[in-house]
C-alpha cells in the first residue's frame, strides 16, 4: 500500500494580511509575493513549509499547514520569484537603514535636513499610484530594515505576535485618519508662520503632545520662517512614527510596525482601489485561506 506523501506548505489569512511582504525577504526560495501590492500570495510547489515567513510576519496572518500532496490549494501554484535571502544574496536596498538612520541623526544637527524626510512620503505613493504596487514596502523601507536589524540581529525584539487590534481594519485606517488629521495641522502651523500669523516654535513634538526644545538644531537660515517651521513639524512626525515602531520592535515582533504604519495602510488601499474589479485580488471570507506570507 502506497505511502501518503504530506506537504507543508504556509498559508495566510488574507482579510488580516497587510502586503508587507516581509515574507518575501524571509523567504529562502522565493516562493511569496504580494502582487499587485495587496496581500501576500505563496507558490505552493516552491513553498517546503519552513515557517520563516511566519516568523517574520508582523501582523501573524501566515500559519503553516499539510496537506497530502497534490492536494494543497491551487490557488498558491503562481510564479516563482527570485530569491531574496539565496543566491544572489543581499541587493543595495538591503542598505537603506543607513539611511534611515542617517536621517534621524541630521534632525539633531541641522533641522532643515527634515526635507529629506518627503523622499518618505512621495516615493511610496508614486509606486502604488503608478506601478499600482507596495514596492517601496516590500524592498525600500529603510525604517523598517532598521527595526528588523535591531529586533533580530540585536536581539531586542521579544519577538511576540501583535495584540489583534492593531491588525485590525478598524485601528489602521482610524489611525492613518488620525495621523493625517496631525499632519494637516502641521502644515496649518507652517501656514500661519507662512501668513505672518505665527511666530516660528523651535521645538519637536513627540507623540503629538510632549513638546521638546529643539533650538540646538536650528542655525538661522536664508530661506523664510516657514520652511524651518515645516521642518520642525515634519521631523515632528518622523521622530513619532520612529518611537512607536521602536517600542512596538521591542514588545512584540521586530516590524510590527508595518502592521499599523499610516504609509502602508493607504498605499495598501490606494492598490486596492487601482485594482479593483480585477480578478485573483478579490478578498473575501470565503478565500481568505490561501497559501501565503511579513515590521
Amino acid at each position: 500500500m502506497a505511502t501518503k506523501q504530506i506537504k507543508r506548505f504556509a498559508s495566510v489569512d488574507e482579510t488580516q494580511c497587510v502586503g508587507c511582504g516581509n515574507c518575501i525577504k524571509a523567504c529562502p526560495r522565493g516562493a511569496v509575493s504580494v502582487p499587485q501590492g495587496i496581500v501576500a500570495k505563496v507558490d505552493s510547489e516552491q513553498c517546503v513549509g519552513c515557517g520563516l515567513c511566519a516568523k517574520a510576519c508582523p501582523a501573524s496572518v501566515i500559519t503553516i499547514k499539510e496537506a497530502e500532496r497534490g492536494a494543497e490549494p491551487a490557488a498558491n501554484k503562481m510564479p516563482r520569484n527570485t530569491p531574496v535571502n539565496g543566491k544572489n544574496g543581499h541587493k543595495w536596498y538591503d542598505y537603506l537603514w543607513i539611511a534611515s538612520l542617517t536621517y534621524l541623526i541630521l534632525g539633531f544637527v541641522n533641522i532643515l535636513f527634515a526635507w529629506l524626510g518627503l523622499i518618505c512620503f512621495f516615493v511610496p505613493l508614486a509606486i502604488s499610484i503608478v506601478k499600482g504596487n507596495k514596492a517601496y514596502c516590500n524592498k525600500y523601507c529603510g525604517r523598517g530594515q532598521l527595526f528588523d536589524l535591531l529586533g533580530n540581529r540585536f536581539g531586542l525584539s521579544r519577538k511576540r505576535d501583535i495584540p489583534r487590534f492593531l491588525k485590525s481594519t478598524a485601528f489602521r485606517y482610524g489611525f492613518l485618519i488620525f495621523f493625517l488629521v496631525m499632519f494637516g495641522n502641521m502644515l496649518f502651523a507652517t501656514y500661519l508662520v507662512f501668513a505672518g500669523s505665527g511666530s516660528l516654535r523651535q521645538a519637536v513634538t513627540l507623540l503629538w503632545t510632549f513638546k521638546l526644545p529643539w533650538q540646538f538644531a536650528y542655525h538661522g537660515t536664508l530661506f523664510a520662517p516657514w520652511v524651518a517651521q515645516f521642518s520642525f513639524g515634519f521631523y515632528s512626525v518622523m521622530l513619532t512614527s520612529t518611537v512607536l515602531g521602536l517600542v512596538t520592535m521591542l514588545l512584540f515582533k521586530p516590524r510590527s510596525w508595518c502592521a499599523y504604519c499610516p504609509m502602508g495602510t493607504m498605499t495598501q488601499g490606494i492598490c486596492r482601489l487601482k485594482h479593483r474589479g480585477e480578478g485573483g485580488q478579490t478578498v473575501t471570507e470565503d478565500s481568505a485561506d490561501l497559501s501565503c506570507p511579513p515590521e
